[in-house]
């Protein structure tokens, strides 16, 4: 079975570190242009696919500098520096020569340590108790259908005591979560503006970064189950908002956390 991720984020190789796509109809939002999500996919995806990588897929920082529109989009990676266990990588994508993100990129192979500490997973709703997203909001994105997401705290478009909400999230065709769909699952929160007014106020990310800790045997474990995602905002002002996100198997692994800013009018 081809899932849908799989054939949106699929990379044709071209001369040396280099990389082509068609920006996906798929995951597009209504401005036209496409999700961030898939964006940092794309990048992580590319290094995922160089032949010089060694480890797994462990950080991204990338930047949203403009948007990504319908159209070819090229992909040049390239290695930064090597060590025993871990490699520094830099993505740059680009459309009509011109420059749209870049991304910060870390391979590396860890190994078990004696030290075995984490954060618990929070205390929440099951996905059978909590509220279905597309009964909340009919005129989200399409690519919001891609994820079956069931929303345990916090109301998007009212005014919450705060901008955390808590959403149990799994691929809705039943894609298996590995590394490169965390980069775009952790871009999928609504921004924190939506928690803290009745009022639509559009806005854009400006950079993210999103660090992994799972173990292939954590993602094996998680598989194509719900996972809870956690956000919280620290401010919504002076028209920036950040997002704070964690996001845990139903088994109760802290598989990775991300950070954004964005701005909004």
């Amino acid at each position: 079975m081809t899932y849908i991720f799989d054939r949106e984020t699929a990379l044709i190789a071209l001369e040396d570190g280099q990389y082509t796509i068609e920006a996906s109809d798929v995951y597009r939002n209504p401005t036209g242009m496409a999700f961030g999500g898939w964006v940092a996919a794309v990048a992580a995806q590319a290094v995922e696919m160089h032949p010089e990588r060694r480890g797994p897929l462990v950080s991204q920082q990338i930047m949203f500098m403009t948007g990504v529109g319908p159209g070819e989009v090229r992909l040049s990676v390239t290695l930064l520096r090597a060590g025993a266990s871990t490699q520094f990588w830099r993505v740059e994508l680009s459309q009509n020569g011109a420059l749209t993100n870049v991304a910060d990129i870390v391979t590396s192979t860890r190994r078990p340590t004696d030290i075995d500490y984490q954060i618990a997973i929070p205390d929440a709703k099951s996905p059978e108790e909590s509220i279905s997203l597309p009964s909340v909001n009919p005129m989200a994105p399409a690519w919001v259908s891609r994820y079956d997401q069931r929303i345990a705290k916090g109301m998007p478009f009212a005014v919450n005591k705060s901008p955390e909400a808590m959403v149990w999230i799994k691929e809705a065709d039943g894609r298996p979560v590995d590394r490169v769909s965390l980069f775009s699952i952790l871009d999928t929160p609504m921004p924190r503006t939506f928690f803290v007014t009745e009022q639509f106020r559009p806005g854009s990310s400006v950079a993210m970064a999103t660090y992994i800790y799972a173990s292939e045997e954590d993602l094996a474990l998680a598989g194509n189950d719900f996972m809870l995602l956690r956000v919280t905002g620290a401010t919504v002002r002076n028209s920036a908002t950040d997002g704070r996100a964690e996001i845990w198997s139903k088994s109760g692994i802290l598989l990775a956390t991300s950070s954004q800013i964005g701005f909004f009018r």
